[in-house]
């Protein structure tokens, strides 16, 4: 089975409030900056479906990009359409749960509704939430909460991310700020203690955790630096971590530099659909087909046939509890 662990999808009314518009891309900002594209395919289930035929993609994992820094009410919304969607087609999707987790105990309520009444199978976060580290103190709770419910968590770069004010121009905010993003998220992660506190995390950090591969090296022998005191190496918390293989669109670059520093044990097959891989917001030419592509290439890593089926389908099956059928 080939799971997509990052597919977005907005519901139609709340894409409608956000102005999207049939046949038309709207790009949404932030103080003048773009921050998110919308077009007929974020929220055209009909046309997702056919696009996953094509692609060979058996199941998407569902998230929505305008529920990452939404209020309550919306992220409620969202929870309740997504729990709609997974009882009436959970053979071919199953969604996250989107809480406001800068508002602290009404996200944690949000949360545990979500999942033990609604069932939905994990919960998506950005790598800083309202311009907070992962590793702020305030987000606590809400990780003992996820180990508690027993679920993995999705870490998406934050759609408009702070700190970076070299990255605010040529778009280079969603280009590079957002992988800069997920590196320091998983550095600071660990850095900062949260999973030698909370060991028992389930996190799966977007895009190969921004291509923390590269660096990897050079984090596991400055990592003394940090001033923390850990008392285990870097890299046995790095490997506590889950990283998705989306976000180069199929890049063989990509792929095998990530399999220099990540264990493949520890990845998860991902595509970032509809925003790769459908030419609407890229122009690389690459579109549904080409997921098929990126699986074969998979297929051919020199890696036995038990870990490559893992990393297409099987690990995220195990996070996500899904039935063994």
């Amino acid at each position: 089975m080939i799971v997509d662990f990052q597919h977005h999808y907005i519901p139609p009314a709340l894409a409608a409030r956000h102005g999207a518009r049939r046949g038309q891309k709207v790009v949404l900002t932030e103080d003048g900056t773009p921050k998110f594209t919308m077009h007929d395919r974020v929220f055209d289930l009909e046309q997702q479906g056919r696009d996953m035929e094509v692609s060979g993609v058996d199941l998407a994992v569902l998230s929505c990009p305008l529920g990452w820094d939404a209020c309550l009410d919306d992220c409620r919304r969202i929870n309740d359409e997504f729990a709609a969607l997974q009882r009436e087609q959970g053979d071919r999707f199953v969604g996250l749960a989107h809480v406001p987790v800068h508002e602290g105990g009404s996200a944690i309520v949000e949360l545990d509704r979500s999942v033990t009444q609604l069932g939905l199978r994990g919960v998506t976060i950005m790598a800083q939430v309202k311009g907070a580290p992962l590793d702020a103190p305030a987000f606590r709770d809400f990780f003992a909460k996820c180990v508690e419910l027993d679920i993995p968590i999705f870490v998406h770069p934050a759609l408009m991310p702070h700190g970076y004010a070299h990255a605010m121009d040529y778009d280079l905010i969603r280009i590079i700020g957002r992988e800069l993003d997920l590196s320091l998220a998983v550095t600071r992660l660990i850095a900062g203690g949260v999973l030698e506190t909370v060991p028992n995390l389930k996190l799966v950090i977007a895009h190969f955790g921004g291509g923390i591969a590269a660096i990897k090296e050079r984090l596991v022998n400055k990592a003394y630096r940090f001033g923390t005191r850990l008392p285990r190496p870097f890299d046995e918390y790095f490997d506590q971590l889950y990283f998705d293989m989306s976000g180069f669109e199929g890049g063989s670059a990509a792929l095998h530099c990530a399999l220099t520093g990540i264990k493949p044990e520890r990845l998860v097959f991902a595509t970032d659909y509809p925003q790769d891989f459908t030419g609407v917001v890229t122009n690389t030419g690459k579109g549904p087909a080409q997921i098929r592509d990126y699986i074969g290439s998979v297929r051919e890593l020199p890696l036995s046939m038990a870990v490559i089926n893992a990393m297409l389908g099987g690990t995220a099956a195990q996070l996500l509890k899904l039935p063994k059928s």
